[in-house]
């Protein structure tokens, strides 16, 4: 049996727990799929199937209803619709998987898990949905070989700290990587706000170029008084319990724009919550945003003002976040086989939990960061050095919103990254041996 197909059947049996017991399982989804193969490239395709009908689940089902005329999805046999669901999301959203293909197996499937007449029934709906809504006008998810999983290569001068269009940077994906490239940036970690979307366009953009991509994060969390930032490298983009986790802090992240409008209206600052939206685009809305919108309709002089004014943790219009403590940052970083640390430790200026931090299972320390004067990267080094963390270090990058701070201002050598790179290593020898103890 070939080896997607395998992965296929995996897909199906978590999407078929996912669909009956609901949320709860998606967890469990990661670990059944590590189970059941020992064949790296099975379990993350395997898992890239299962994320992305999870994610397109409401679009998906559209599609299934607008060409089932006697059928509704509800009615359905749970098997049937979910065999459904992974071909529609193969033939709609992916395009490194010939349609033909994507069909064929689906019969397959059906023929195997289910009666002898689903074959049929999912070939003709399969049929109709690629002939009406095909023509790769919804790909967007196409396959990745991520660098966790590559062989040993030569760093070079990375820069580690990026951000783009899809958090509270001003360039594409796409024009990070081409400016990477032209800077002579040998590699780069793309680490938007809370959300994925932007590292997997820049993996798919710049497979095959000059130039390495480490899929990366930047997780925020808060510990009491203010927030801590901690970055995550080389991180399975794909991992279930990390997708579940940025899906509700994207929704926690409208509904707090919705909140600091509300406030900022008290304040006589009349922004609409559709702008800072739009602002956004396809990216995690931000108080970046929301600061923009108001220096935009002339409330201030400045970004900066905006939040100094405003939004601001301690502004009249600040609302906190619904976010993750250190601890669990730390922690779903780890859980998908990533390294987490700590990003700019000088600007967050919180020395007395990092000790705890470590406990908790941190990585990682970003010692070289532009506003880090020599003594404060001294410090850190050393600190560091002391607790057994990789060092790293980066720009942090927004484009145009910090236009003191391009590409390549901070950079590291490559042979951090490849100390940064071991402790994923690390990690995953440390939660394999505590998951074969749990067996035991």
């Amino acid at each position: 049996m070939r080896n997607r197909t395998i992965a296929r059947e995996l897909a199906i049996q978590a999407l078929y727990q996912i669909d009956l017991r609901g949320d709860e399982v998606v967890d469990e989804v990661d670990s059944f799929c590590k189970k059941h193969t020992e064949k790296q490239d099975i379990y993350t395709f395997a898992m890239s199937l299962v994320s992305g009908c999870w994610s397109h689940f409401k679009e998906i089902d559209e599609k299934i209803s607008a060409v089932t005329e006697h059928w509704e999805l509800r009615r359905m046999a749970v098997i049937d619709k979910n065999i459904l669901r992974l071909g529609v999301y193969e033939l709609l959203y992916r395009d490194d998987i010939p349609p033909k293909v994507s069909i064929n197996e689906a019969i397959e499937l059906a023929k195997k898990f289910s009666t002898k007449n689903s074959g049929t029934f999912v070939n003709g709906i399969l049929d109709k949905i690629y002939t009406q809504f095909g023509n790769g006008k919804l790909k967007d998810n196409k396959y990745i070989p991520f660098l966790h999983n590559a062989p040993e290569i030569d760093y070079g001068n990375s820069d580690l700290h990026i951000h783009t269009r899809y958090s509270d940077g001003t360039m594409t994906p796409e024009e990070v990587v081409d400016e990477s490239i032209r800077l002579g940036v040998s590699t780069i970690s793309i680490t938007d706000h809370d959300t994925i979307d932007g590292v997997m366009k820049a993996c798919r953009y710049g497979y095959g170029k000059n130039i390495n991509i480490i899929p990366g994060i930047e997780l925020s969390s808060y510990l009491a008084p203010s927030e801590v930032h901690i970055l995550g490298y080389f991180i399975d983009v794909y991992n279930a319990s990390l997708q579940k986790v940025l899906k509700q802090s994207y929704e926690d992240r409208l509904k707090r724009i919705y909140a600091m409008a509300d406030k900022l209206r008290s304040l006589n600052v009349d922004i609409n919550p559709q702008e800072v939206f739009i602002l956004a685009g396809k990216g995690s809305p931000g108080r970046m945003h929301v600061a923009e919108t108001i220096w935009k309709h002339g409330y201030c002089n400045t970004i900066i003002d905006a939040f100094s004014k405003y939004i601001g943790d301690k502004g009249p219009a600040y609302v906190p976040k619904k976010t993750l403590n250190p601890q669990q940052a730390i922690e779903l970083i780890r859980g998908a086989g990533g390294a987490a640390v700590l990003a700019h430790p000088g600007l967050t200026q919180r020395d007395n939990v990092i000790e705890e931090l470590v406990k908790y299972g941190l990585g990682g320390m970003e010692v070289y960061y532009p506003s880090h004067t020599p003594q404060a990267v001294k410090k850190y080094s050393e600190m560091a050095k002391r607790y057994n963390l990789a060092i790293t270090g980066g720009s942090d990058f927004h484009g145009e919103r910090r236009v003191d701070t391009p590409i390549a201002k901070v950079t590291v050598s490559g042979d951090l990254v490849g100390k940064l790179r071991q402790k994923c290593f690390s990690n995953s020898r440390v939660m394999s041996t505590q998951r074969d103890k749990a067996v035991l």
